[in-house]
């Protein structure tokens, strides 16, 4: 059908319009103030309810199947795709990825030396800045219904992965102190806790828990869906 060769050629000339620049913006401080303007945040607010959407009409995540769920599902149905709907649009784009093959963490092999176990995390944001890839963010995920224990042991091995990163980017980049922050999600059931790790004056590292927001699997009221856009925002 001609209608099918027509999108394809506006889709091609789209990609190219629209992707041309890959820049990364002026350094950006921290005070106070969304960078972006309300009209492209709302933007992605609807591409993040859109995908609440479909979550809400998948029989995989209704009470019967919930629990048969494995982690790998949850994690790149709901996630993984919440988190890109987020990030997927800065002006970077063209230098960055997200991982989600088991990638091995570029800063814990450098801190650990050649030769030792390295560290893998269920989900890493990568971006390639002056020729370096540098881990930005570490995700790591249990599924629907898990035990207590790897609740522990998610969170420490986040603290973890941002305490070795935040030494590469300092040892590569020479970043200013108390300007950047490593960021650590970890998500235990249906809950995303979302901290950050940054450097303070006085060589200190500091790891603070910014939220905790409900991820609504199912038909939620106002509020708990608030919340949740609210934290993938933060991002």
């Amino acid at each position: 059908m001609t209608i099918v060769k027509e999108i394809c050629e506006n889709f091609i000339t789209s990609f190219i319009d629209h992707n041309i620049q890959n820049i990364i913006s002026d350094k950006l401080i921290h005070d106070e103030f969304w960078k972006e303007s309300e009209e492209k945040i709302a933007d992605v607010i609807k591409e993040v309810l859109i995908l609440l959407e479909d979550i809400w009409i998948n029989l995989a995540f209704n009470s019967e199947l919930a629990k048969l769920l494995n982690e790998g599902t949850y994690q790149s149905i709901v996630i993984l795709l919440s988190i890109w709907a987020i990030l997927k649009n800065l002006p970077f784009k063209l230098s960055l990825f997200i991982n989600i093959s088991e990638w091995q963490s570029i800063a814990s092999a450098n801190r650990k030396g050649e030769g030792q176990m390295e560290r893998w995390s269920d989900i890493i944001y990568v971006v390639k800045y002056l020729n370096v890839f540098f881990e930005l963010m570490y995700v790591e995920c249990s599924q629907l219904y898990y035990n207590q224990q790897k609740k522990i042991d998610d969170k420490i091995k986040l603290w973890r992965e941002s305490n070795n990163d935040m030494f590469w980017v300092h040892r590569i980049l020479k970043s200013e102190k108390d300007q950047f922050e490593i960021v650590g999600v970890q998500v235990a059931e249906n809950m995303l806790h979302l901290n950050v790790l940054i450097r303070d004056k006085a060589n200190v590292h500091r790891y603070f828990h910014l939220q905790l927001a409900e991820i609504p699997m199912r038909l939620s009221d106002v509020g708990v869906v608030t919340k949740f856009v609210k934290t993938l925002l933060l991002l």
